[in-house]
């Protein structure tokens, strides 16, 4: 048996799916992987499925195309999907996809990396008692970094993302948004029943581009987070960060400090530091590979899973479009 990921993109999510499957098939020959295969634009899904033993798509091409993507591989008799988040950009594409059957991964890494993995353990152990509430943010700076060019010389770089039709009517909204929402879900166990947000435009290439977000989720049983996520955050590099405020303890992760936790008790706090090579690449703690260690986990995850029946957990399909759902129906307060 051979199994061929076969590459739909040819951007930095396209690259990054191609070298987790490039070290994948390094590190664990057992997955029985070929190198990933790059697909020429207007490929047909049905030739190249023909051409392979085992072929798993990856989707990696704009948003607004994901939808459709997930439709012709199952059409197309793909085994296996792993595709770059969202998985959809409107309510209507989650309805489309509700009846899809193929196994899908949506690439919602964070939740698999190790600090969010013993996050949740701590939860369900209830070292941190009763949740209050999951609060944190994830903050970049390329929104403010391209105003500043355009400012300076008075042109704008072109994107896919100023065209609707390829990112859908948000930005920072579904772009990476949905991966905070989608940790805070993760720890919480379920899907908000209820958002309400504000965002800000300021600094955006196009009307829809939405460059600073603030939302906050109510959970069934009483459960609570609270996200700020922007692209307008002058400084920030890749900020990601989690903090659960438990009745006990409290814990933060953070992204740009992947292998620790901090512990806060009272008013003291210690370092809670990991010592196994579990997860992702399964390096060693302080020289794993940065964000990449979640695309390697899910996508080792469903290859496993697929074909190999093994009992796994990773993003599923049907979880990503209840919390779309659920983001879809978010209250605006109001924007600026």
């Amino acid at each position: 048996m051979t199994i061929t990921p076969l590459i739909l993109g040819s951007g930095s999510s396209g690259q990054a799916i191609s070298t987790s499957f490039a070290t994948l098939k390094l590190k664990f020959p057992d997955l029985k992987l070929a190198l990933p295969v790059q697909l020429m634009r207007g490929s047909s899904l049905v030739e190249e499925r023909r051409k392979y033993e085992h072929p798993v798509l990856c989707i990696a091409n704009p948003h607004g195309l994901h939808a459709q993507a997930i439709l012709d591989a199952e059409k197309a008799g793909y085994e296996a999907i792993l595709c770059e988040k969202p998985a959809c950009v409107n309510s209507r594409e989650v309805d489309d996809l509700r009846a899809v059957k193929v196994p899908t991964a949506v690439l919602h890494g964070y939740r698999q990396t190790w600090g969010v993995q013993t996050l949740k353990q701590m939860i369900e152990d209830r070292k941190l008692g009763e949740v209050i509430s999951i609060e944190g943010r994830y903050w970049q700076a390329s929104t403010a970094e391209r105003a500043l060019i355009r400012n300076r010389t008075g042109e704008a770089a072109s994107s896919w993302k100023n065209d609707t039709a390829l990112s859908g009517d948000f930005d920072v909204f579904l772009d990476i948004a949905t991966h905070w929402m989608d940790a805070a879900s993760f720890l919480h166990g379920s899907v908000p029943r209820e958002i309400h947000g504000w965002r800000s435009y300021i600094n955006a290439e196009t009307a829809h581009r939405d460059s600073h977000v603030q939302l906050m989720a109510n959970f069934s049983g009483g459960g609570r987070a609270f996200g700020s996520i922007s692209k307008t955050v002058h400084g920030s590099t890749h900020h990601f960060e989690l903090n659960v405020i438990g009745s006990l303890r409290s814990a933060t992760w953070k992204f740009l400090e992947p292998d620790q936790l901090i512990i806060g008790e009272g008013r003291d706090l210690s370092v809670f530091t990991r010592k196994d090579s579990n997860f992702g690449s399964r390096q060693s703690p302080f020289h794993a590979q940065g964000w990449l260690e979640g695309y390697i986990e899910i996508a080792h995850q469903l290859v496993a899973e697929v074909f190999h029946g093994r009992t796994t957990s990773y993003p599923r399909l049907s979880e990503n479009l209840d919390l779309l759902e659920a983001l879809f129906k978010t209250r605006w307060n109001r924007t600026a």
